[in-house]
């Protein structure tokens, strides 16, 4: 655990003692609307499927359990079975959907652990995703899609507050704020590129204009859309997390796309100082990666079904 961590699990954990848990103990969404937060040990992680569990991942302490149900009503996705001597930390949804864009120390706090938990189950479903047809031996006439050029990024412009629709409405964030928080405009045309699967990540983008599709390309399987993004979700913002390199392909869908670009440098100190006026914008990727982790469990779920029994 690094220090910032472990001072972020310190501020949270003064009003309320950590709990321990034991091996026949496991955590599922759904069980209440508490949310947990891991502060020591570890646990392995579940996709439900009709079929049994299927495991994707064993993630250490601290990280976050059961954040999906609380910020967006999903429950019946995962169950976590945590080691023995596990300890964790409970709060009420409310209370956790009132930390996320609480522009407090705490709300900081709060911030940082979810950002780093998200983006870590998220690239481990991932990863699952990617390697679940790993024995499936591909028809020999398939040949996938050839990937197109990627286009030159357009310059950066001023972000002009007035084109953006609906941005993080739940959170409160004003437009106008944007271009104070060091975001920028860009343009993507009609079925041009925004991101690479493999290339290191330097950007994160809020989709202002139009629809982008993120898509995985799975051995076996070929292009396997994952996600549809509009106007006030969030795309890239994994690799500002954890320096990983992108972990799939993002286009302009249906038309062009413009997006505000939000800098590596920009977001690392959004998350570090813990601006009260950064609050609502982190709040928001936060709500956009669990959004994401859910689609992607999902998916986990129906390849599961697909494959069949083991």
């Amino acid at each position: 655990m690094s220090e910032t961590s472990a001072a972020d699990v310190a501020l949270l954990s003064k009003r309320r003692p950590p709990l321990l848990l034991g091996p026949d103990m496991p955590v599922s969404d759904g069980d209440s609307d508490d949310v947990v937060l891991l502060v020591e040990g570890s646990a392995a992680a579940n996709v439900l499927t009709p079929l049994g569990p299927h495991p994707f991942g064993t993630f250490r302490a601290p990280f976050f359990l059961t954040l999906h149900g609380a910020l967006t009503g999903a429950s019946g996705l995962c169950r976590f079975d945590p080691e023995a001597g596990s300890k964790i930390l409970l709060c009420s949804g409310a209370e956790a959907r009132q930390h996320l864009f609480d522009p407090s120390p705490a709300g900081g706090a709060f911030r940082r652990l979810a950002l780093a938990s998200v983006t870590t189950a998220l690239r481990e479903v991932n990863a699952t995703l990617a390697r679940f047809f790993d024995d499936v031996v591909p028809d020999p006439s398939w040949k996938p899609r050839p990937l197109a050029a990627p286009l030159p990024l357009p310059a950066a412009s001023p972000a002009d507050p007035g084109r953006v629709h609906d941005l993080f409405d739940a959170a409160g964030l004003d437009p106008s704020a944007l271009p104070d928080l060091g975001l920028t405009e860009r343009r993507i045309p009609p079925g041009g590129r925004l991101l690479s699967a493999g290339e290191p990540g330097r950007e994160a983008y809020v989709v202002a204009e139009g629809r982008l599709r993120v898509s995985m390309r799975i051995p076996g399987v070929g292009e396997e859309a994952l996600a549809f993004l509009g106007p006030g979700e969030v795309v890239g913002e994994m690799s500002l997390v954890d320096d990983s390199p992108r972990s799939a392909d993002v286009v302009a869908q249906d038309g062009p796309v413009t997006v505000f670009a939000l800098s590596r440098e920009v977001f690392r100190t959004l998350v570090a100082d813990g601006a009260p006026g950064g609050a609502p914008l982190l709040g928001g990727v936060v709500v956009a990666l669990v959004r994401r982790f859910e689609e992607s469990v999902r998916k986990a779920a129906t390849f599961r079904v697909l494959a069949g029994p083991f």
